[in-house]
């Protein structure tokens, strides 16, 4: 039984809704406990144990805490999909302490240890108290603003910087997190990817700001945890292949599983907002405690249906009207036109986006009036929502720039730009991604991209790599080119975005629509539009 991981998890994660240390282990059915382990049980604790090596790291655990008279933690057992993974999981006060136990559990189960190790640990957990090394989630009693978590595969950032124009347009001092940084009433105060605990223990603990709205990624609750115990608001957008095969998450499901944490934390007197149009989010509204309100793009009306008709909160579009569900009846709250992020409706996307930030304002208890007004203000341009789905015109050509980083946002984003084309224009994909994908998804967004456009061309995006090799990318990509149906669309490798820009404008004409999937090189690929002249929308 391999040690893989001992990981201090600092708030509500995939195996607990609070603190956890976690172990991952890698273990065999064949494995049995040895009885040299056996030896330093007997020794140690006076115990006899099982040969089941799980279920007696779970007892030495308990063991090596009630030996430096510690309370016995609540325990548990999850497998991964990993194969073959498997974690250990036990709540814990000191960080060291705990971390230490965990390791010398399973070196004990494994392969016994030499001499007693309770007087080391008894120092190291004086120490723990000395320097109050305990969790760093903040608590209920210790959060003193409304938060709102925001979670999904796609369009986090968008809905978390509309939720907080729309707070913001009614006076108040919001601050929240997203992939670019950390904002307190819309000046950066930290540079980078924020969306894990650190960012967003910056907002609540931060005096100046009065409503808390926090993009959180998959990545920060599998290596850290959340940053609180519980939040007012969540959102839960959609679910799709991303980041599998990474920290024993190989499903789409199991993915959902770890989203899921957000709106499983919200408090009973709060509201869970969840797209029905995604079964795996809808599929949530069992698992939470507090009040839910559905949108819809018309994707789930049997859902919504039964929802509303028990007198449950919705917010839907029917295409070109946006409906409030409440108290069993509906009223037109806004047209899709009224909303400019949504470009009249043509970018679906945004109107999911949208509508979750309804769903998030009315949370927080704004009046229809002021969510209202929020909405026809923001615009998916570079002042608000720099990076998301930014669209200019140039010289009769359209040039679309936008996050999209998987196979889900790429469809939509091509969808969005065959809405743009004039009669006889065509759409050029510019398509690449971080290197932190499956060979089967990379494949994918090849063959979608030469599918989906008239033509197609592959970038690298360098500074992405994420443990693959220069060029590996790319060759994935063209894996999936050329099992498509319709190969000749490609129209050749670049070695970024700025480049594979620059031969697009000089290979395309009129009534085109340029797509790109802009991740590394945002601000060269829009200043060479601006210094062109483009125009955004």
């Amino acid at each position: 039984m391999d040690l893989i991981d001992v990981r201090d998890l600092d708030g509500p994660n995939l195996f607990a809704l609070r603190p956890v240390i976690k172990l991952e282990v890698r273990h065999g059915d064949s494995d049995q406990v040895a009885e040299p382990a056996r030896k330093t049980v007997r020794t140690l604790f006076g115990l006899e144990m099982s040969d089941k090596p799980l279920a007696t790291l779970q007892e030495v655990v308990a063991a090596l805490h009630v030996q430096i008279g510690l309370a016995i933690p609540a325990m548990g057992v999850r497998p991964l999909d990993t194969p073959g993974h498997q974690v250990v999981f036990f709540d814990w006060s000191w960080r060291e302490t705990a971390l230490e136990i965990g390791r010398l559990a399973h070196a004990i189960v494994t392969s016994g240890i030499e001499g007693n190790p309770g007087p080391a640990l008894i120092n190291l957990l004086d120490q723990d108290r000395e320097r109050d090394d305990g969790p760093l989630w903040i608590r209920n009693d210790q959060r003193r603003i409304p938060s709102v978590g925001i979670t999904g595969t796609n369009g986090k950032t968008t809905t978390t910087r509309m939720v907080a124009h729309i707070v913001r347009s009614v006076g108040q001092h919001v601050g929240w997190t997203s992939t670019s940084g950390v904002y307190i009433d819309g000046e950066q105060v930290i540079e980078g990817d924020y969306t894990g605990p650190s960012g967003a223990r910056r907002i609540l603990e931060d005096q100046a700001v009065e409503v808390a709205i926090l993009e959180t990624a998959r990545g920060g609750i599998l290596l850290r945890g959340l940053a609180y115990e519980s939040n007012d608001v969540s959102v839960f957008l959609n679910v799709s292949p991303d980041h599998l095969d990474m920290q024993g998450v190989g499903t789409v499901e199991t993915l959902a599983v770890v989203k899921s944490v957000v709106v499983r934390v919200t408090k009973p007197d709060g509201l869970v907002v969840l797209n029905a149009d995604d079964p795996l989010v809808l599929a949530q509204q069992a698992n939470v405690f507090a009040p839910v309100l559905l949108t819809s793009q018309g994707g789930a009306p049997d859902a919504v249906e039964r929802h509303t008709a028990a007198d449950g909160q919705a917010v839907v579009s029917d295409g070109k009207t946006v409906w409030r569900y409440l108290n069993g009846s509906r009223r037109p709250l806004i047209e899709l036109t009224e909303i400019p992020a949504t470009y009249g409706g043509a970018a679906t996307h945004m109107v999911e986006n949208a509508l979750a930030a309804i769903g998030a304002a009315i949370g927080l208890g704004l009046s229809n009036e002021q969510i209202v007004d929020g909405l026809r203000s923001f615009s998916s341009d570079m002042r608000l929502n720099a990076g998301r789905l930014n669209v200019f015109r140039l010289e009769g050509r359209v040039v679309v720039v936008d996050y999209a980083h998987n196979e889900q946002g790429l469809e939509v984003l091509l969808s969005f730009a065959r809405r743009m084309t004039g009669e006889t224009g065509q759409v050029v994909a510019i398509v690449g991604t971080a290197g932190d994908r499956t060979d089967d998804q990379l494949r994918g967004l090849g063959t979608i991209g030469v599918e989906r456009a008239d033509r197609l061309f592959l970038k690298e995006t360098g500074r992405y790599l994420r443990g693959r090799e220069p060029g590996e990318v790319t060759a994935r990509m063209l894996e999936g080119v050329a099992s498509s149906a319709h190969p000749e669309r490609l129209a050749g490798t670049f070695d970024g975005e700025h480049v594979a820009l620059l031969t697009a404008l000089s290979e395309t004409n009129p009534g085109d629509v340029i797509a790109i999937m802009c991740l590394e090189e945002q601000l060269t690929v829009l200043r060479e539009l601006r210094d062109r002249g483009a125009e955004e929308w």
